[in-house]
Parts: C-alpha cells; structure tokens; sequence
C-alpha cells in the first residue's frame, strides 16, 4: 500500500509541478504579450480626419465651407424604442442590418439608418440610442457650397474609400474638379490619431487624442462674388441673342447658352469672375443621402456637357487671333503699320477660292482697319505679299507661330485648375503627324485667321487681351490670391515688340469707325471701351458658329479685361458684343 500510495502523490506531484511551471510561464514569460492582446479587447486607434480648408472669394465670402453632419447607425439585432425612434425620424418600415457585400458597411459594420438628422431631434434621439449597443449616432464631415457660385471653379469634393483612393481612409474629402481637386493637398490637412476604448460590440466607451489632427489651410481667392453674379447672369441673359440668330438663319432655337465669361484685371492679373454656363449645383455631390438620378444626369451629360468648364476648354479663336498675325506682320518686318492691303471679297490661290465674312470690295484697308472691320482678305494679301510664304514652313508661319507663344498660347497657364487645357500652337512637325503631310499655304491662310490648327483656351485669350491693353506688359492671370496667411504673386513678362499703339488703334476703331459703335461706341456707351470679335467655323456646321469677344476698358486706364464665348452661338456681332456690353455696363453702373 505504502508504494503505491508513494508512486500516487508522486504522480499528483508531477501534474501540479507541471501546472505551476505552466502558470509561471504564461504569468512572467508571456506576460506582456497577453497584456497587449488583452488591450486590443477594449482599445484601438482610430484616424482623425482633419477638418478642410475653406475655399473664400476676395471680400471673405464662404464659397466652400464644413458642417457637421450627424447620422443614425444600425448594426443589426434588437433595438428598443424603435417606434419613437422611426416616428421622430418619420421613417417607414424596419431598419436593414449591415450588407456584407457592401464594402462600406463590412467596413463599418454599420448600416445607415437615416442620414443628415436636424439638430433639434439630436438630444432626444442620443436619449433614446443611450444604452443601446445596436444603435449610435455618428458625427461626419460634410462639404457644402453656401452660395453656387463659380461652381466650375470652385469644383467639389467626394467621399474617399480605400479602392478608389489609395492612400486614403474611408470618408475622406476628396476634390473631384475644379480648385477642390487643384489644391487638394493645400486643403486637406494632415490627419490625426485617437485611441477609442470600446466594449464587445464595439460600442466606443471612451476616447483620448494621441495625435491632434492638422487642418486644412483656408484658399482666398481673386473672385469677386458681385462680378461673378454679374457674369454668371450675362451669360444666362444671352439666350434671346443666341436665339435671335438662330431665327435669323432658320435654325431650332436653344434652351440653355452653352458658354463663358471671363472679367480680370489687368493691371494685377486678378480673375474677378470666370463663369461657364450651364452651371450646376456643387452640393448634389456632397449631400447625403446622394440623389443619385441627378447626378449620374450630370456625368452622363452628352447635350450640354455642364460639368465642362468652358473658360479653360480650347477651341478655335477665330478673328481675336487677328491680333497675333497683325503683330507678327509687323514686328517681322513683314508689313509697316501703313502698308494697305486690299480688303475684298474673296481671295484666290492654287485654284481655291478662300472668302471673307462680307461679299465685296470694302476698299484698301490699314492693319488697324483690317483688325476693326476683322477683314480676312487683307491678312491674305498681306501674307501673300511676304517672300517664301507658299514653300514650306515659310518665315512668316515662324513668325507666327513664335509670336503666339510670346502671347501665352499652346501652354498652360496654371490658375490651379486640373482642366486647364494648353490648346494648340501648330508646328511642322505636328502638322505631319495630324495631317500626314508636311505644311501647306491653306494651314497658313487658316491660322492667320483663328482657324484650323490654332486651339485657344478664352483663359488665354482674356491674357492676350490684357496684354494688348497693357501695351505688351503681360501680367498672369490669378485665380488664387492667398494660400492661408501666403499671397499669391502674378507673373509679369515683358513681350516685346513696338507697334503697340497700332493694335491698340485697330481695337479702338471697332468702336468708333465701325457698325459696332451702335452698341458700345462713344455715342451710345459712357465707357470707352476697345475690344476684337471673332466667329468661329466649327465641325457642328454653318450657322452654329462659336462667338468671341474680348475687350477692355476704359481705354484711358484699363481696369477691366473682358472675354466672352459662346459655343454654337451664332454672329459674334450680334451674340457676344451685346452681351459683352449688358455684363460690362453692369459692372461699371451705367445705362447703355
């Protein structure tokens, strides 16, 4: 009995010892491992959002702003007083549990049950969620655009998740166009860190900032909200000219202009106002729940394109690139400033008859005539007058084409607008390549006239205007004025060249010497204002022109630069002129 009874405690002895050799390791060796896994029970880090910048227009007004938006969250069982809660809310039916082939909800493990609650049914709604594991109201970021205005500028944002955007958390801001997506990283901020201490269901119990989250910086711009009303409004206001046209030529009507406005100064290069008609509502993108009709009519838009910000699209700039042939042709040599050229009907080379916009002899005209009466055949005669012009890449096409790189056309000028297009400034070499055939007289008659290679973007046309009303001082065009407590600079560039003067005379003759001077010239308009029309040819056909102007005023002291266009338009002179001189007239205070 004693042996067996020895070799039974021995055996009791054994197990214990080996317990408490297992106890000693998992309480001392492991202990600091199963204390961090025991804090994973309970804590966990959360990202923090930084608040974005605001985005202001000159005098301070809010054009993109923040609010707090507060939503009730599901996560799917029991939920108490669920009739009080639906009867607040004024919702119908019960609420779905979270989807697990949504990606959102998986990630959440939370369902929405009702977006954007008021903020006076939020007191009684965290009473009645207290205590409730399956129920929580959640705080969020939402942008809002308080005014509509410059809405293609300004641009908006949507909410990030992690497959779309890498690099970002679920629910971050992100700029989809316009400044929102230019500046996206001046006005998102640097993101912080909190550590949350949860229960079981994930419920948060209590939470404590590790790392304070970085705010995005506040974007002021060069906008005038009073002159982008004022655009925005012209261009609206220019549908009975447009459709005036159209009868005129027995075409349909329009239902909306299609088109841009843009008003700077050109002293300081500020943008007071880029307007782009149709515009839209920011706001359908942000808001929650999202009106997902609406919006997927605005991104599948193939009639009016309104999301398209036609201020830096590029187009044909048809007779207000008359300026540019006029200063090559004399800062070439090519032609002095009282060389006169006839200005006919029409003008034949190689068989070809090419016509200019009025039938008729209107008599020999100077440079400063030809750029007033937008006299197609003189800038003809005149190249046909140059040595060399039909061979090649001839000297005058150098010129030209030099000369419109001095001006600022074929590259970006960079106002922070990802959409900003560079248009086109054509070469030899990309002639070949579009065409498949080296350069020829006809691209050179059609580029001296806005046409045919030659895209500008009306960005690039309110600077060469600018330019011209500065006497060859070229000042940047600004859309940001402060990036937090920084201002923004212009760029000034001097173009050189010294026939100045006579471009600014062909300018002011449209005004004075020419039809246009019923509308805004001396007698009827009490700002005297120079300016360029062009209407421009267009794939969509005759009659559906696109309609420029550019001016500025008053001629004594520029402060105003004006571009106007209008897609499909018709008649620059009875389309973009008289709305040039509503949006002009509105600005300075005067009655026509």
């Amino acid at each position: 009995m004693s042996y067996r009874l020895r070799l039974f405690l021995a055996l009791i002895l054994t197990v214990l010892a080996i317990f408490v050799g297992r106890l000693m390791y998992l309480q001392f060796a492991l202990a600091e491992e199963f204390r961090a896994l025991s804090a994973e029970n309970f804590l966990r880090q959360e990202r923090i959002m930084p608040l974005r910048g605001r985005i202001l227009a000159s005098d301070g007004t809010v054009l993109a702003d923040n609010r707090i938006a507060v939503d009730l969250m599901y996560r799917g069982g029991e939920i108490l007083n669920w009739e009080r809660i639906r009867f607040s809310l004024g919702l119908t039916g019960d609420p779905r549990p979270p989807d697990p082939n949504n990606a959102r909800e998986r990630l959440e493990g939370a369902a929405v049950i009702a977006w954007n609650i008021r903020e006076e049914l939020i007191p009684a709604l965290q009473e009645l969620t207290a205590g409730q594991p399956n129920l929580y109201l959640r705080q969020r970021v939402e942008r809002t655009y308080p005014t509509n205005l410059a809405a293609h500028v300004v641009g908006y944002t949507t909410e990030a998740d992690p497959w779309r955007f890498p690099g970002h958390a679920l629910g971050d801001l992100v700029g989809q166009m316009g400044l929102e997506a230019g500046l996206q990283s001046v006005l998102f901020g640097v993101p912080g860190a909190a550590l949350v201490e949860v229960d079981n269901r994930g419920t948060v119990l209590n939470r404590r900032t590790i790392l304070p989250a970085r705010p995005g910086q506040d974007v002021t711009l060069t906008i005038d909200p009073t002159v982008q009303h004022l655009a925005e409004e012209a261009l609206k206001n220019a549908l009975p000219y447009v459709n005036a046209d159209r009868r005129s030529r027995g075409l349909p009507p329009e239902s909306v202009v299609r088109g841009a406005i843009i008003a700077l100064n050109p002293q300081t290069g500020d943008i007071l106002a880029m307007a782009s008609q149709p515009t839209f509502d920011q706001n359908l993108f942000t808001r929650r729940p999202s009106p997902a009709e609406q919006i997927t009519a605005l991104l599948n838009d193939s009639v009016n394109f309104t999301l398209l910000n036609r201020a830096v699209e590029a187009y044909e700039p048809a007779s207000t690139f008359k300026l540019v042939t006029g200063s090559a042709l004399l800062e070439g040599g090519f032609i002095a400033p009282g060389s006169r050229f006839p200005c006919s009907g029409t003008f034949t080379f190689a068989g070809i008859t090419w016509r200019n916009w009025a039938p008729g002899f209107r008599g020999n005209q100077d440079v400063r005539q030809a750029i007033a009466d937008s006299c197609n055949t003189f800038f003809w005669n005149a190249i046909a007058g140059t040595a060399g012009w039909t061979v090649g890449w001839a000297p005058f096409v150098r010129s030209l084409t030099e000369r419109a790189l001095e001006f600022g056309f074929g590259q970006r000028i960079g106002v922070g607008l990802p959409e900003e297009k560079a248009g086109r400034v054509p070469t030899d070499a990309s002639s070949r390549e579009v065409r498949g055939h080296p350069w020829r007289p006809g691209d050179t008659l059609n580029i001296a006239i806005g046409q045919g290679d030659m895209l500008a973007t009306p960005l690039q046309v309110a600077q060469l205007i600018s330019t011209l009303a500065l006497g060859g001082t070229r000042v940047q065009p600004r859309l940001i004025k402060a990036i937090g407590d920084e201002p923004v600079a212009s760029e000034v560039t001097a173009v050189p060249g010294r026939h100045w003067r006579t471009l600014q005379e062909g300018l002011r003759m449209l005004f004075t010497d020419f039809p246009a001077q019923r509308v805004m010239g001396p007698r009827v308009f009490p700002i005297n204002v120079a300016g360029k029309t062009g209407t421009a040819q267009n794939p969509r056909g005759d009659g559906y022109f696109h309609a420029w102007f550019m001016g500025y005023g008053p001629i004594e002291n520029p402060e105003l630069a004006v571009v106007v266009f209008i897609e499909h338009g018709g008649s620059s002179a009875t389309v973009a002129v008289p709305t040039a001189r509503d949006f002009m007239a509105a600005y300075w205070g005067v009655s026509p």
